[in-house]
C-alpha cells in the first residue's frame, strides 16, 4: 500500500509518498516478517524513514521474538519486579544476571531467551522462593530477611482490578489479535475517559468505533495498541470485546439515557480536567487525531464508514476478532 502525504521530501524538497509493506528481517539468527513503513522521494526514489516508522518495525519485530520465545514484554517484567516489592539489584542477584540488566529489561531491551523464560518463570512465587535460598549467602542477614518477608507477603499486594482484569482480559496471550498491547485496567480507564473528554459527550456506539481507530491507528504508527483489547466485526460494526463491562466500571464517566426514536441510549461525558497520567503523550496524540478527525461523524455516519473497512468486510461474516495488522488498509484514518 502507498499513499502520497503531506510533507516536503528533505532531499529536493518535491512530493513524498509513505510505503506500507511487510518484509523478512532477521533477529538473533532467526527470520521474521514484520510491518514497515518509509517514505519514498518521487524525484529520486530514495528511501529514508522517521523515528517513528522504525519504532514500528522494531516493535513488531521484538513482539514477535518474544512471543515465539515465551519472553515476557518490559511492562509484565516490570510488573513482577513490583509484585515482589523488591530493586532492581536484589532480583538481579536472585536472578544471577548483571548488576544493571534487570532495569535494561524494564525500559526494554530484550532478553537472551535463557533470562527470559527465568524471568517468566518466577511468575510463580514458589520459584523465585527456592532460587532466593539457594543464593542466601549473597545477602546481608538482615537484606535477606527483608527480601524473604516482602516475598511472602506480596499476595498481600494483590491488585485491586484483578477481578475486572480476568473479565476484560480473558486471553493474557499477547498477539497481533490485541495488537500485542499492555493490559492494563488503569491504562485502559484512561483511554476511555481520555477519548469521551476529548470528544464531549458521545453516545456508547460512536466511542466504540472511537476506540477501534485509536487503538488500530495507534497500531499503525508503533506496532503496538494503546488499550490491548481485542475487536470484534459485529453489526454496528468493530466493537472492542466486553465493552458494557468496561464503560460500567470507568470510574470519573458520567451517563445519562436518552431516549429517541422509541430507543434508549446512552450518552457518555468525561470532565477535561481529569488525570489521564497512564497515557503516553505518545497515545494521546493518536487519539487526538482520531477525535479531531471523527468529531463531527454522527453515530449512522460512523458506523456507515466502518462498513466500509475491509478489516471489518473481511470478518464480519462470522463475527470474527479482527487482526491489527488489519490496520495498514484502514481508510477513514
Amino acid at each position: 500500500m502507498e499513499k502520497y502525504v503531506d510533507m516536503q521530501s528533505p532531499l529536493t524538497e518535491g512530493r513524498v509518498k509513505e510505503i506500507f509493506t511487510t518484509e523478512d528481517k532477521e533477529f538473533r539468527k532467526e527470520k521474521y516478517r514484520v510491518h514497515v513503513r518509509y517514505y519514498v522521494c518521487e524525484d529520486t526514489g530514495e528511501q529514508f524513514t522517521t523515528t517513528e516508522q522504525d519504532t514500528l518495525q522494531f516493535n513488531d519485530l521484538y513482539a514477535q521474538y518474544r512471543i515465539r520465545h515465551g519472553i515476557p514484554f518490559p511492562d509484565e517484567i516490570k510488573n513482577i519486579r513490583k509484585k515482589y516489592g523488591l530493586n532492581y539489584s536484589q532480583l538481579s542477584r536472585i536472578l544471577g544476571f548483571g548488576a544493571n540488566q534487570y532495569a535494561k529489561y524494564e525500559a526494554g531491551e530484550v532478553p537472551s531467551e535463557s533470562n527470559g523464560k527465568m524471568i517468566a518463570a518466577i511468575r510463580d512465587k514458589e520459584v523465585l522462593l527456592n532460587l532466593l535460598k539457594g543464593c542466601k549467602d549473597i545477602f546481608q542477614p538482615s537484606e535477606y530477611d527483608r527480601i524473604l518477608t516482602s516475598v511472602i507477603m506480596s499476595d498481600e499486594r494483590a491488585d485491586v482490578n484483578a477481578p475486572l482484569h480476568q473479565i476484560i482480559y480473558t486471553d493474557n496471550v499477547r498477539s497481533i489479535l490485541n495488537g500485542y498491547g499492555i493490559k492494563s485496567i488503569p491504562k485502559l480507564f484512561d483511554m476511555v475517559r481520555y477519548i469521551v473528554a476529548k470528544h464531549g459527550e458521545v453516545f456508547v456506539t460512536k466511542l466504540n468505533k472511537l476506540m477501534f481507530y485509536a487503538d488500530f491507528y495507534h497500531y499503525r504508527k508503533t506496532g503496538q495498541s494503546i488499550s490491548g483489547l481485542q475487536y470484534r466485526a459485529l453489526n454496528f460494526g468493530p466493537v472492542p470485546e466486553h465493552y458494557a463491562t468496561i464503560y460500567d466500571n470507568v470510574p470519573g464517566i458520567d451517563k445519562h439515557l436518552i431516549e429517541a426514536h422509541d430507543m434508549v441510549s446512552t450518552l457518555l461525558s468525561c470532565p477535561i480536567d481529569s488525570d489521564f497520567g497512564e497515557l503516553s503523550d505518545a497515545e494521546k496524540e493518536s487519539i487526538d487525531k482520531v477525535v479531531d478527525n471523527l468529531r463531527m461523524l454522527s453515530v449512522s455516519n460512523i458506523i456507515e464508514a466502518s462498513h466500509h473497512e475491509n478489516c471489518w468486510l473481511n470478518n464480519f461474516h462470522d463475527y470474527c476478532y479482527i487482526p491489527y495488522d488489519e490496520a495498514f488498509g484502514l481508510k477513514l484514518i
